[in-house]
């Protein structure tokens, strides 16, 4: 029976820099045990054992599969919303400029 030794849900690693934060997204990847007994890193790209040919793609669907929060999905909003609120770098035609990239 195939065995999840360790699973890394999707996430976001931030790597501050001078100007602001950068986000870097790594997908879920997981240590799987095979029923052949070899051990493997998977991802959702790389599902088939190297030792056998069995596929855990279904194994990695159910780690990958599971819904983030938004916190998860979408950590730079919360700096956005208060760099927003501060009114710093809030031009007049801000708002002429969002409209017009939603036409």
């Amino acid at each position: 029976m195939t065995k999840v030794k360790v699973k890394i849900e999707g996430h976001y690693e931030v790597e501050e820099i001078p100007y602001g934060k950068d986000y870097k997204w790594v997908p879920a990847h997981a240590l799987i045990e095979c029923d052949c007994g070899r051990v493997m890193d998977a991802d959702s790209h790389h599902t088939v054992c190297p030792g056998c040919g069995s596929d855990h793609a279904a194994v990695m669907k159910e780690i990958a599969g599971r819904h983030l929060s938004d916190e998860d999905l979408r950590p730079w909003r919360r700096d956005y919303e208060a760099w927003v609120r501060s009114g710093k770098g809030h031009r007049e035609d801000q708002e002429w400029l969002e409209q017009r990239s939603l036409d």
